[in-house]
C-alpha cells in the first residue's frame, strides 16, 4: 500500500474499507452512499437474515 507525504512532513497511509462488519452494520447505507469508486454494491436480506444476490426487474416476490 502506498503512503503519502503530507505537508507537516508526517506520513500518511490511507486507510480503505475491505469488509463490512455485518454484526455491527445496521443498514444505513452509509458508506455506500459516500464511495466514490464503484466498488460497494447493495444486496438484499430475506427473512432468515441471508443475504440475496442482485435483484433483477421482474421480482415477483417483492413486498413494495
Amino acid at each position: 500500500m502506498r503512503t503519502f507525504t503530507t505537508r507537516d512532513g508526517s506520513i500518511w497511509m490511507p486507510s480503505y474499507l475491505t469488509s463490512i462488519d455485518s454484526k455491527t452494520c445496521i443498514g444505513c447505507c452509509r458508506c455506500f452512499k459516500v464511495c466514490s469508486r464503484d466498488v460497494m454494491h447493495l444486496h438484499g436480506v430475506d427473512d432468515a437474515g441471508e443475504i440475496l444476490g442482485p435483484c433483477d426487474d421482474e421480482d415477483d416476490d417483492f413486498d413494495g
